[in-house]
């Protein structure tokens, strides 16, 4: 009997999907996502766009809009 990494790790990589949760709700900033997207594109930086948020009650942390852009900018 040989030991076949490749296979381990693909077996493994679909344990880890299987565990991985799924987000349940959509982010707060998915409502503002055409509006943040073409602020960053235009030069806003992320503590801007995070006081933008906060005027439209929006209450994040700037990493969390950190985040929200290097996943869906």
């Amino acid at each position: 009997m040989t030991f076949n990494a490749n296979k381990e790790v693909s077996f493994l990589k679909a344990q880890s999907k299987l565990i991985t949760r799924k987000r349940k709700k959509p982010s707060k900033l998915d409502l503002f996502s055409s509006q943040l997207r073409k602020l960053f594109a235009a030069g806003a930086s992320k503590a801007e766009l995070q006081r933008w948020l906060a005027k439209k009650d929006i209450h994040v942390q700037w990493t969390t809009v950190k985040r929200w852009l290097d996943k869906n900018a």
